[in-house]
């Protein structure tokens, strides 16, 4: 089977073309459309998952009584709040809360350190 000359001249702007809409796509997608690299998804799926389990950690510490409370409050320096939170919480879900991991570690002492302040303002209201 033979091609035409007219079949021939039209496959070049045909190939140009899907390459230009290509390009296209791919720009529109990524900046108008929510596509993300696989790196960027891993980020954004660690973040969702340090969100979610950030509260469970708090609750967790609470639970450790009043000595991890007044053991994070005498600290005078939130960047040490991941030392404390190590120290009275060491599994949260799957997450194993150790050095490795000082900024989920901060964000729970943080998030306590945000509850007890409300707790307090609540009953200095009544």
């Amino acid at each position: 089977m033979e091609i035409s000359k007219e079949m021939r001249a039209a496959v070049k702007p045909a190939c140009w073309g899907a390459v230009g809409g290509a390009i296209a796509l791919a720009i529109i997608g990524f900046t108008w459309g929510g596509w993300v690299t696989g790196g960027h998804a891993k980020t954004l799926a660690d973040a969702a998952v340090t969100a979610a389990l950030v509260p469970i950690c708090a609750d967790k510490f609470q639970a450790g009584g009043a000595l991890a409370l007044s053991t994070l409050k005498a600290e005078k320096d939130d960047r040490d709040y991941d030392d404390i939170v190590i120290k009275f919480v060491q599994k949260v879900g799957d997450r194993t809360v150790s050095t490795s991991d000082r900024p989920f570690a901060k964000a729970c002492g943080l998030e306590v350190m945000k509850r007890d302040k409300e707790a307090v303002a609540k009953s200095a209201s009544k």
